[in-house]
């Protein structure tokens, strides 16, 4: 395993490199939450309803579940229920465990007779939903690494199919919200064997997932930024206010180097780009926020201490300098 400091290192040589030009063409700037990927979600899937009926939420959001106040053409209150994205009004249905099971295990089932190596029959081909219903479904570890398993043979057997951008952030959610992060990241760290892609919602929601774990898994995730040709996470802001804030919350000698080695990113981060304080409905926004508000404080306490310790060791060296007056005094 590499250390701590090899993997900063590799994490942000880039952004380091880099930082100096955009220095130059410093302009204000908002949090992206890429619009093509949206768009893309909102034909194939309503994705903020998936997990629904899971009863699994985002700590780190208000309990409100709605859109932002200011989006138009929301429903009111007292309205009917809003339809999804696809137009259709959706009607929660809400499975028992061994009923959630049974569905789990035939779809995994439908799956894997379906995207077999050598499958020589004709059988119905494998829907990009299909994943995203197992995703659904699952509750546990098991059933998380049951679809793991299968997602090589979507590559190898299924004719080269590639996984969607909402899969891909679909996966790290359902990770994080089952405490398994771990999982989505040893998958996203080998991209040969799952062939599944990090978007940079996907990488945001992976560091965020990570924040609690040992500091070196949230450096390895760092890492990945470049390995799938995303902006440094020194250089996106929200990525880089997440790691900042565990680092100095992990608040080791070696996360704390992490930390001061980024600070200057994130304060030209946060002076160029635009946060949407209402807008609660992305969570980036909440996150960024969240994670600058514990930085601000760790960086007040740090501030400090040192002083205490200053005034401490400079009280110490005058009652050491009286005693010495005293002895000579006394001596003479």
């Amino acid at each position: 395993m590499l250390g701590v400091n090899v993997l900063a290192r590799r994490a942000l040589c880039s952004s380091l490199r880099s930082s100096a030009q955009s220095r130059l063409a410093v302009q204000t700037r908002s949090i992206h939450v890429s619009s093509p990927v949206l768009k893309k979600k909102q034909q194939n899937v309503d994705f903020d309803n998936l997990f629904d009926d899971m009863e699994i939420v985002d700590k780190s959001l208000p309990k409100q579940t709605g859109a932002p106040a200011k989006a138009k053409g929301k429903a009111q209150a007292g309205a009917k229920p809003a339809p999804t994205s696809s137009g259709r009004t959706r009607k929660t249905t809400k499975l028992s465990v061994d009923e959630r099971t049974a569905k789990f295990d035939s779809i995994a089932e439908f799956v894997k007779t379906r995207t077999a190596r050598n499958l020589q029959e004709t059988r119905p081909a494998v829907r990009d939903s299909a994943w995203l219903q197992m995703l659904q479904l699952a509750t546990s570890e098991e059933e998380l690494k049951r679809v793991v398993e299968l997602m090589p043979a979507w590559k190898e057997g299924s004719g080269g199919r590639v996984f969607t951008s909402t899969y891909s952030e679909a996966f790290v959610r359902r990770c994080q919200e089952l405490d398994h992060p771990l999982l989505a990241l040893q998958v996203f760290g080998d991209y040969a064997r799952y062939n599944l892609n990090l978007t940079l919602p996907a990488a945001r929601h992976l560091l965020y997932s990570l924040q609690t774990q040992p500091i070196d898994k949230l450096m390895t995730a760092s890492a990945l930024y470049g390995l799938y040709n995303l902006p440094a996470a020194a250089q996106d802001y929200v990525s880089c206010a997440i790691i900042v804030d565990a680092c100095l919350r992990h608040n080791s000698a070696d996360s704390n180097r992490i930390a001061d080695a980024l600070l200057p990113h994130l304060r030209q981060l946060q002076a160029t780009t635009e946060v949407n304080t209402e807008d609660t409905y992305h969570r980036e926004n909440v996150w960024v926020q969240k994670a600058m508000e514990s930085v601000e404080k760790a960086l007040k306490e740090r501030e400090a201490g040192a002083q205490g310790t200053n005034k401490a060791a400079h009280l110490a060296g005058a009652a050491s300098t009286a005693g010495a007056n005293q002895e000579q005094t006394a001596s003479a």
